[in-house]
């Protein structure tokens, strides 16, 4: 009597090759996440750091000097304006007069200083436009200049945007060469 036996596999051996490894799609990911973050980091940052600090600059360019101390600003309705003094000087006593002949209503209470280049201004007062047209301003013989506040919205924009622009473009150049380098290491292994 003779048996007949099929060989078995030995040790889970079943005779068909491996079966062929999946890639990682996270190499991919990143690199993408990574420039599509670098790239709209630095867009944005940009675009929020020239609109803030063109606001703040815009501000400083409507500012008027009255060397004499005293002169006219042409203003639009609902207009808030600041009185500027050089750094330095004694705060004068000045008189702001409505087109209207009325006085001037008060304005904000906020406290500015604007570089313009050789001379700093610092606000010393502050009023509001009720009515488009010329504000008589006399203060008496000191130079003063008038103009709008700095825009503090502006200046937070502005460094906001470079802020958002260095430090998003930082991550997003970051997780970009980390998916660069994951997906060479994969090819090497492959």
């Amino acid at each position: 009597m003779s048996q007949q036996f099929s060989p078995q596999p030995a040790h889970g051996y079943t005779g068909a090759p491996p079966a062929p490894r999946k890639k990682s799609k996270a190499p991919k990911i990143l690199m993408i996440l990574g420039g599509a973050i670098l790239a709209l980091s630095v867009i944005l940052g940009v675009v929020l750091a020239v609109a803030g600090f063109g606001n703040v600059a815009s501000g400083a360019g409507k500012l008027q000097v009255l060397e004499s101390g005293s002169g006219t600003y042409s203003a639009e309705a609902d207009e808030s304006l600041q009185l500027y003094v050089d750094e330095g000087t004694p705060a004068p006593s000045c008189t702001v007069t409505a087109p209207s002949g009325e006085a001037a209503a008060p304005g904000t209470a906020q406290s500015s200083e604007l570089g313009t280049g050789e001379r700093t201004w610092v606000s010393f007062d502050s009023f509001t436009a009720t009515e488009a047209g010329d504000y008589t301003i006399d203060c008496g013989g000191t130079p003063v200049a008038v103009g709008p506040p700095v825009s503090i919205g502006g200046i937070f924009a502005g460094i906001g945007g470079v802020l958002m622009g260095v430090f998003g473009g930082m991550l997003g150049f970051l997780l970009l060469i980390v998916g660069v380098i994951l997906h060479f290491v994969s090819k090497k292994k492959a």
